[in-house]
């Protein structure tokens, strides 16, 4: 690590003393006196020049405040009015114009940054003026430029006692970039040196964060370390993290490591400085072995109060690199503990005098990383000011999946590490895809199909939407569907009840004898799909061209009763079975959403129903979606055990949601982009709710156009 070297306090009053002499011979060679008395004289070498002088080497050698630039700017003014009635206006009014403007940006700042409460405009207003009245008020720059002002306007290019002016003043400013000082310095500096510390601590954040009042911020540099003299005489490691800029000093936050073997020698108690020569200090002093644990990735901030064991709360100094879904990770304890993140605020805090603005980020604690379960929970939280790391990009890509046969559901935005779980294997658990239009359910459900069926399952899929046919061509789907004839005929006969009068005894006999004939070929179908020697593993029922809601929902039970009778009836020869039941408010309606007088539809999604409480027992599981859970049977939702929810607004879905994910989870879900969606329950393998990015895959958007 390069280290800059500090400057004796004797080297600027000997560069003081000599450039001072050196002027009074300059002064009394080109004016014949050593304090000219002559307004365009005294205003080069009393005023300009001396104050160049007087500023770089004792007033400003550290840096230059906002207040410092104020003076400065005042002072040229003051300066060039006394030549006004003899310079030419086209020239003085540039200059003059300059140390105004230097002096109210100075002032606008100081006045914005000073109070206990800095926040706002003023936060805004102090923030846009810093930078400017520092650089441009800095006496070595704006006494330079009156100086070379003066001395061109009074003197002429030409003269002699130009070139003498301008020579001299360009060795004084010379001697800095040069690091004059800095070599008077080591030429003459003692067996022992004391290098002039890095700043003074005002501040500790037990039990690891450090607020320095910085002596040069140039020096506190992201890719330095330096040590702390502690109080009980012993030093810490510092790593810098960021600097502030405050009304009257410059604060630089550090993080401490444990305790070094390193002697704090002539350095005071709650010094910041250089390690001595001869001592290297790595960051993995500050991080220990969190630094080259395999995990790696950038630190984004430190753990801060409010944070529980399920959730943690830290404040980020890279707020570019955090967004929802970034996967973070800290030590607990010996274990290396993944969090999600799932928001963030803004906060302000005091200290110093001065308002200090941050962000927060909320992240939801995923757990400890298991090849055979997944991310498992982890009973405790890190402590206060431990360091959070971001996960890179292609973390997670070496991990081998346990479970071949588990359903990769996608991967933890911003990473390749794969999110997968048991699906198959606990369908029967059942599923439910939430989320509204195009934010990619349809789609994770032909992949969801799909899997079942590669694994033996076989697959009914109630379509509402006509679009499984020709998706899923390539697997030879058999048409389970009653006949257009049949349908209408049905859709006629339950309108026919519905409009009869007394009783309609006439119109329910008719329907009567037609539903026993559909259940006859109904069961027969289902039988032929279920063992048939030549029956595809998918099966479709298209409803798209029944008007009537309610024949949808007769059809509907018809088929799923036969398919619980034949499973109940051969428990030993039914194979599993996964029934999808697309646009699932269509078919499986909430009663609140039904007509009140609706008795006959009410029963018939009573007995949907049934498939969702007994249908476990019998190798049966349901794939339900839906858009909203509102329009949804809550008998049949709360029999979910895994549930996929994308992006969704309605407050009632996200009321239903909020009791399977808890808070944090359910706020998250308004703000999923396309593709993203959080998931929890028995098919997959984390013990608390994730969200996951799907990868976009163009052959599958091209179908679904």
């Amino acid at each position: 690590m390069a280290k800059k070297k500090s400057i004796a306090p004797w080297t600027r009053v000997v560069i003081l003393v000599v450039a001072l002499l050196a002027a009074l011979g300059v002064a009394k060679f080109t004016t014949g006196t050593f304090i000219p008395a002559q307004p365009a004289d005294a205003l080069i070498f009393q005023n300009a020049l001396l104050l160049v002088v007087l500023g770089s080497a004792i007033l400003e050698h550290r840096f230059t405040k906002p207040a410092d630039s104020v003076v400065n700017g005042l002072m040229g003014v003051v300066t060039l009015v006394t030549v006004y009635d003899i310079a030419n206006p086209s020239t003085w009014w540039p200059v003059a114009g300059y140390c105004i403007a230097v002096f109210a940006v100075g002032a606008v700042c100081t006045v914005a940054s000073t109070g206990p409460k800095v926040k706002g405009w003023r936060r805004k207003i102090a923030s846009a003026t810093y930078r400017p009245a520092v650089v441009f008020g800095r006496a070595r720059v704006l006494f330079s430029i009156v100086f070379l002002y003066a001395v061109f306007t009074f003197y002429g290019i030409q003269s002699p006692r130009t070139g003498i002016l301008v020579v001299f003043w360009g060795v004084f400013i010379a001697i800095w970039p040069l690091r004059i000082p800095e070599l008077l310095t080591a030429i003459t500096k003692p067996a022992a040196p004391k290098q002039e510390p890095v700043g003074t601590v005002v501040r500790t954040d037990w039990p690891d964060l450090v607020r320095v009042e910085l002596t040069d911020p140039d020096r506190w540099r992201l890719d330095a370390i330096f040590l702390y003299a502690h109080a009980d005489g012993s030093c810490r490691p510092v790593l810098p993290l960021y600097v502030q800029a405050h009304a009257t000093a410059v604060l630089g936050t550090g993080l401490c490591g444990p305790v070094i073997d390193a002697a704090a020698g002539s350095y005071g108690v709650g010094m910041v400085f250089d390690p001595p020569d001869g001592l290297t200090v790595s960051r993995s002093s500050v991080l220990g072995d969190q630094a080259d644990d395999g995990e790696h990735g950038d630190i984004l901030g430190f753990v801060v109060e409010d944070s529980s064991v399920g959730e943690i709360r830290f404040e980020t100094w890279a707020g570019s690199e955090c967004y929802e879904g970034r996967l973070v990770w800290c030590r607990v304890g010996a274990e290396v503990v993944h969090y999600q993140v799932t928001a963030g605020t803004t906060r302000e805090e005091t200290f110093s005098g001065d308002r200090h603005g941050f962000q927060v980020a909320t992240a939801s604690q995923l757990g400890i990383i298991s090849s055979e379960k997944g991310f498992r929970k982890f009973p405790w939280l890190p402590a206060m000011n431990t360091p959070v790391f971001g996960a890179p990009h292609d973390f997670g890509k070496d991990l081998e999946r346990a479970h071949d046969t588990d359903f990769q559901w996608g991967v933890v935005p911003g990473t390749s590490l794969a999110v997968s779980g048991p699906f198959v294997e606990n369908m029967e658990y059942h599923t439910a895809l939430l989320g509204v239009t195009g934010s990619g359910k349809t789609e994770l459900a032909f992949d969801l199909l799909r899997a079942a069926a590669a694994a033996g399952v076989k697959v009914i899929c109630i379509d509402i939407t006509a679009k499984y046919e020709n998706r899923l061509a390539d697997l030879d789907a058999d048409n389970l569907s009653i006949t257009a004839e049949t349908s209408a005929l049905l859709s006629e006969r339950l309108f026919a009840v519905e409009t009869g009068t007394y009783g309609a005894p006439a119109e329910k006999r008719a329907l009567n004898e037609l539903a026993e004939q559909l259940r006859d070929e109904v069961s027969s179908r289902v039988r032929r799909f279920l063992v048939g020697e030549d029956a595809s593993q998918v099966g479709i029922i298209t409803l798209d061209e029944i008007s009537n809601t309610k024949a949808t929902i007769f059809i509907t039970e018809l088929f799923l009763t036969s398919l619980l009778h034949f499973a109940k009836d051969h428990p030993d020869g039914c194979p599993r079975v996964l029934v999808v039941v697309e646009e699932a408010h269509t078919v499986i309606p909430e009663a609140s959403t039904m007509g009140l007088g609706d008795f006959e539809s009410r029963g018939l999604v009573g007995k949907i129903s049934q498939v969702a409480l007994q249908g476990r027992k019998y190798g049966v599981g349901l794939l339900v979606i839906a858009q909203r859970t509102a329009t949804v049977s809550k008998t049949v939702l709360t029999q979910c055990n895994t549930m996929i929810t994308f992006n969704t607004f309605d407050e009632t879905s996200l009321g239903f949601l909020r009791n399977i994910y808890g808070r944090t989870h359910t706020e998250l879900i308004s703000n999923l982009l396309p593709l993203q969606a959080v998931i929890f329950g028995k098919g997959i393998r984390a013990e608390r709710p994730i969200m996951v990015q799907i990868p976009f895959v163009q052959a599958k958007a091209d179908l679904g156009s």
